[in-house]
């Protein structure tokens, strides 16, 4: 324990001042979601599980073609989280959830989709579960930040 710095009246009131700073950023009321980011988010959803759905789909076209549209998907999902983290975080705060929704709501909302999406692979596998999800998964996207974007007062 020697060889901690003892601590000190300058580094006490540095401390207080980034606590005092988060405490803020925290209560401060959230920037609305810009209006483009809503139905980006939503279509980058739809597209990136489509495409990777349709590799069940296209089980005649050449392998450089199901590979490209897998590629193209995963790109697609990655960018939707990227953006999806930039967008959505408040300081201090890695956003999970939309802010002015619920959980039971949020539930509700996805609860429709993945039932559709677990009878749709029973009748066409894999390809019907991916593209189901990504489709109806992408408007539930759209439709939430939609909302929470109205809830923050945007124009």
């Amino acid at each position: 324990m020697e060889d901690t710095p003892a601590p000190s009246a300058a580094r006490a009131a540095a401390a207080l001042r980034i606590a005092e700073a988060a405490r803020a950023a925290a209560v401060e009321r959230p920037q609305p979601l810009p209006a483009w980011y809503p139905a980006l988010n939503g279509l980058l959803f739809a597209a990136g599980f489509t495409l990777i759905g349709l590799q069940w789909v296209l089980v005649t076209a050449p392998w450089q073609l199901t590979a490209g549209c897998q590629l193209a998907g995963a790109v697609m999902l990655a960018v939707q989280v990227v953006f999806a983290q930039r967008i959505e975080r408040r300081p201090g705060i890695i956003q999970t959830v939309p802010r002015f929704i619920s959980r039971r709501r949020l539930a509700t909302a996805y609860l429709a989709p993945l039932a559709l999406a677990t009878v749709l692979s029973f009748v066409f596998g894999l390809a019907g579960l991916f593209i189901t999800v990504g489709v109806s998964g992408g408007l539930v996207n759209w439709l939430l930040l939609q909302r929470e974007r109205a809830m923050t007062g945007a124009k």
